[in-house]
């Protein structure tokens, strides 16, 4: 037996233009529930001084309700949506074709 599960993706908008966020945006941005369940993705490393910076900020900003790879999920959307067009850019330029 097959359960069905209905997905939604909220579109965020990017940080101001100056490049600084602001209290509201980064709540708004980063301290939400995730899309993806940690257990669905895979194990990453993460410097020491990152993980209990992170840490803090999930404890405190997140009220202890949000996780570290959620956190970080957050973090990657984030940069994603800013750098898509030069990674895609980079990636092009840097590809060899095997054939």
């Amino acid at each position: 037996m097959f359960a069905q599960v209905q997905t939604s993706v909220e579109i965020i908008s990017p940080v101001p233009e100056n490049g600084k966020c602001g209290e509201k945006e980064y709540e708004r941005i980063f301290i939400r529930e995730p899309e993806v369940k940690a257990r669905e993705g895979k194990m990453v490393y993460v410097r020491p001084e990152y993980h209990d910076r992170i840490m803090r900020i999930t404890r405190v900003i997140g009220h202890g309700r949000l996780s570290l790879s959620a956190y970080i999920d957050h973090v990657l959307t984030h940069h994603f949506d800013q750098c898509e067009d030069a990674i895609k850019s980079l990636y092009a330029r840097n590809y060899n074709s095997v054939f």
